[in-house]
């Protein structure tokens, strides 16, 4: 029973990548994401891409137009942005994390 959740969990994150906005050659818009908790997720349009020490280095290539970027990490407060470039564009977010209240 395990290795079937594993498994539907691998190809549900396998297609969610394929469908997202995230781009695997240089076409489109470069974005690169900084934050202060580099353990951070990185969700594009809904999709879970990576973290934020993989994006603030060299960045990533997502297609062009507008997309809703959410930056997220156990303890702190989500951040949103919005972005719309055009292709060939570039983008940088640089994402303060806020700790939660307790």
């Amino acid at each position: 029973m395990r290795s079937v959740r594993t498994l539907f969990f691998v190809l549900t994150f396998a297609l969610g990548l394929a469908s997202c906005a995230h781009l695997s050659g240089p076409a489109g818009v470069a974005l690169r994401v900084e934050s202060n908790v580099p353990d951070a997720t990185i969700w594009v349009d809904d999709v879970l891409v990576g973290t934020v020490a993989a994006w603030a280095r060299e960045g990533r290539h997502i297609h062009a137009g507008f997309h809703r970027v959410e930056i997220r990490a156990p303890g702190y407060y989500s951040v949103f942005q919005e972005i719309e470039r055009p292709d060939g564009g570039q983008a940088t977010l640089a994402v303060t994390l806020r700790p939660l209240l307790e």
